[in-house]
């Protein structure tokens, strides 16, 4: 896992060159007409997308959608999905592109079903040969979205923005938790999205991620001391902080994760960074050689049933 990781500035930069050399074939999406669609980490990076449009493109659930094919109507359908083998995203393909303006597949293989029944492709780009939960596909997934939407940020900055990941979890002293909980507002809340699921794929933990609103309500009775709360840039947002600051003086301990970047895009790939390297700490500490994912065969197995 951590070689993944470490691949993601080069890699990042390689396919930002590969993407910049489209943008005559592709022109910048219109946000009011386009709709963005995928699942587990594909899913946090429909959220980023919309999150991008400053909410104007809305985002789904593709089976979701997929019950709902009247919102397709002239709009750009675009369905995220690494793989491109995804059921669901292929079903949803075939039934949305004779009434949708166009969908278009953004994934790694160009004769995935995906691929092959889409109007369109945008090819991600990642270092595939090591067997990892989503680390560079995530990352690539959030690039070829920002592309799509006129987004690009400036990439030489990426190197750093790892290793100042790294230098943060060396500061963090967290037990094994028994649950985590993340909590983020917006573009942070896409972010902290992918985070539970890599707690999820990575050490086996249950993990989800809050609105800060609703983090307050129910959830809260849920919570054990011995969960990790993670409230992410709350800097960068009042509701997030308050929520920071009544845990503090409830006898919780909340993990404040901050990436201090201007550009939108690279402050949530600094987050993202984070997310993978505590994952991958988390997970040295656990004693875990391999992710929880692919160490437990049968459950994986019922996983691809589902999925494929």
């Amino acid at each position: 896992m951590k070689r993944g990781i470490e691949s993601q500035p080069r890699n990042l930069l390689k396919y930002c060159e590969e993407l910049q050399r489209q943008r005559v074939e592709h022109a910048p999406l219109d946000p009011t007409r386009t709709i963005f669609t995928g699942s587990g980490d594909s899913y946090s990076a429909a959220l980023l997308a919309s999150e991008l449009s400053g909410g104007v493109s809305p985002v789904f659930d593709p089976y979701e959608l997929s019950k709902k094919p009247w919102l397709a109507r002239g709009k750009r359908i675009i369905i995220i999905s690494v793989s491109g083998k995804t059921k669901t995203n292929v079903d949803l393909a075939k039934k949305l592109k004779a009434r949708a303006g166009a969908v278009v597949a953004v994934t790694s293989d160009p004769r995935s079903p995906l691929a092959l029944n889409c109007n369109d492709t945008i090819l991600l780009s990642y270092q595939q040969d090591v067997p990892t939960a989503g680390t560079s596909s995530y990352t690539s997934s959030l690039l070829g979205c920002a592309f799509l939407l006129g987004e690009l940020p400036k990439m030489a900055y990426l190197s750093k923005a790892l290793a100042l990941a790294w230098n943060w979890t060396e500061t963090v002293k967290m037990p094994i938790p028994t649950a985590v909980t993340v909590v983020g507002s917006g573009l942070e809340f896409a972010i902290g999205y992918y985070g539970g699921l890599k707690f999820n794929e990575v050490l086996g933990l249950p993990a989800t991620c809050k609105y800060p609103e609703e983090f307050g309500h129910s959830f809260l009775f849920s919570v054990k001391k011995t969960d990790a709360l993670v409230c992410m840039n709350p800097d960068h947002d009042r509701k997030t902080q308050a929520v920071l600051q009544v845990l503090r003086g409830s006898d919780f301990r909340p993990l404040r994760m901050q990436s201090q970047s201007a550009d939108p895009l690279l402050r949530c790939f600094g987050l993202a960074f984070r997310f993978q390297c505590l994952a991958y700490v988390l997970a040295r500490k656990k004693g875990l050689k391999d992710c929880a994912y692919i160490s437990d065969k049968k459950r994986l197995a019922t996983s691809s049933k589902m999925i494929y």
